[in-house]
């Protein structure tokens, strides 16, 4: 089976160009080291001397402007979920020579994207997981990030938070960033407490499972940041932790919105 979306690196980057031709294209710096580039989704940027690590990919788009932060090469792509919104560009990168990590449980997503299209039912289907957005083509992965355990980068140490809610597998990253806590919550919660998508809550016709697992997942965030143990984990810099989702605002007060969120979705 052929891919959804074409390989030609050509086609690729004019597809891109035209997505991308009324974006503003400009880093926004977030502290010393991390940057947030916007794109089809918030591509969040961290560079150590000469190498960028990305939490989710977009288009691509960003690799044509790395040295304005000072970057020459992406290392590594870390993955919060599949959806293809997040990963499209992962082939222009991986050119290039960066490497993709993803969530474990989503891992067949990324590889075997073309053969989960030949078998996904699409006709008089009760199935309403948020895969339909999986990406058309076989991306490489070559690590994956397991719940609970840590991605060593340079001197950074990513904590895997499992972050069930948006998508089935999808995954939260925490790390120390300039002496503060950030947490990579892809499309979890947005700025005020908000869903991305309430239909990504509906994973079976009629229910809103999803609502539930987005809220075991934003109290887990919450234990993190009150210093509470998860996971066998503690994490330090609590008091100024700062959520990225995937898109919207930055979430520069977590545990405000993430109580804000929780009464709507347990609400009648």
């Amino acid at each position: 089976m052929k891919g959804l979306f074409p390989r030609n690196h050509a086609t690729g980057l004019a597809n891109r160009s035209k997505i991308l031709e009324r974006v503003e294209i400009m880093f926004t710096q977030l502290s010393n080291h991390l940057y947030s580039f916007p794109d089809t989704c918030n591509v969040y940027v961290l560079v150590d001397g000469e190498d960028a690590l990305l939490i989710d990919a977009g288009s691509g788009a960003v690799l044509d402007h790395l040295a304005e932060i000072g970057a020459k090469r992406v290392d590594w792509i870390l993955h919060t979920h599949h959806h293809r919104d997040q990963c499209w560009g992962d082939p222009l990168l991986q050119e290039v020579g960066a490497k993709v990590a993803v969530p474990e449980y989503e891992r067949h997503l990324f590889e075997q994207a073309e053969l989960f299209w030949q078998v996904r039912r699409i006709y008089d289907n009760y199935d309403c997981r948020n895969n339909f957005f999986a990406s058309g083509n076989d991306i490489a992965v070559c690590a994956t990030l397991d719940d609970y355990e840590t991605f060593a980068w340079h001197d950074y140490e990513f904590f895997v938070l499992p972050a069930k809610g948006h998508a089935g597998g999808s995954s939260a990253l925490l790390v120390t960033i300039d002496n503060r806590l950030v947490g990579f919550t892809g499309d979890l919660i947005r700025k005020g407490g908000l869903l991305y998508q309430l239909h990504a809550m509906e994973n079976r016709y009629g229910d809103m499972s999803g609502a539930i697992f987005t809220l075991e997942s934003i109290q887990a965030l919450r234990d993190l940041i009150k210093g509470e143990m998860v996971g066998g984990k503690t994490m330090p810099g609590k008091e100024t932790a700062l959520f990225l989702p995937s898109h919207g605002e930055v979430i520069d007060d977590p545990e405000g919105d993430m109580i804000h969120a929780a009464p709507d979705l347990v609400a009648p």
